[in-house]
Formats: C-alpha cells, sequence, structure tokens
C-alpha cells in the first residue's frame, strides 16, 4: 500500500469536488484508463472515475461519501497545507503506476476544466512505460 499521496492539482472545476486553487477535496481519488481505448498511449487516454458533476446541491451532498473532511478543514485553517486524495491508478502501463494499483509520482496534475463528464478528465501526469 501506498504510505504518501502524492499532491493532486486539479482543474476539473465542474466536479464536486473540486476547491478553489485546484485542489481536490476527495478522500480517494481513480484514475482509469479511457474505456474506448481500453489501453492509454496518452494523457488523454487516461480519465479521472471519482469525477462528480456538480450540477446542483443534490450532487454536493451525494459526493458526501468520498469527501476528505479532515484534509479540507485542515487546508482551511492551516496555511500552506494541501489536501492529498489516496491515490489509486489502473492505468497499469505508466511509469509510476504502482503494484496494488497505487500512484508513487510526487505529484499529479488532473485535467478537465469544464468537463460534463468522467471522459471529459485526464490525468496529464500519465507517461508511459
Amino acid at each position: 500500500m501506498s504510505t504518501v499521496n502524492p499532491l493532486v492539482k486539479c482543474s476539473v472545476d465542474q466536479c464536486t469536488h473540486w476547491m478553489p486553487g485546484d485542489q481536490c477535496m476527495a478522500a480517494k481519488i481513480a484514475i482509469y484508463n479511457d474505456e474506448r481505448g481500453g489501453q492509454s498511449a496518452s494523457s488523454a487516454d487516461t480519465q479521472c472515475k471519482s469525477f462528480h458533476a456538480g450540477k446542483g446541491i443534490g450532487d454536493y451532498a451525494g459526493a458526501l461519501h468520498n469527501a476528505n473532511i479532515g484534509g479540507t478543514a485542515k487546508a482551511a485553517f492551516a496555511a500552506g497545507t494541501q489536501i492529498t486524495p489516496s491515490v489509486e491508478c489502473y492505468v497499469d502501463n505508466c511509469k509510476y503506476w504502482k503494484s496494488g494499483n497505487y500512484c508513487h509520482a510526487s505529484a499529479i496534475e488532473v485535467n478537465g476544466a469544464h468537463a460534463a463528464k468522467t471522459t471529459d478528465t485526464d490525468c496529464n501526469t500519465f507517461a508511459p512505460q
């Protein structure tokens, strides 16, 4: 099991877990291969399966099961604190993939500004082995 969570920079501003400063308040995110190809050749072939579209109050309430409440509260009151969700990675041809489906990069970047669905998100840190 991973002992250190990567820093996560996330520009998926339509997700219920997105916070200003491009932080992710999810407790856990999961990166998968894009469903169309089955294997990733570029970051565009990856997706954040933890994406949950934030269209209304019901969406935000429904996303609470995966909220990093402790990390979010700490970040709100401790200047310079970064929320670090755990990262599961199922993209086994990425050089940062680690046995047990963990990401061993020190930081990752998830992109998808104005995303409407999971396939609109990408792990920009993906690098083929």
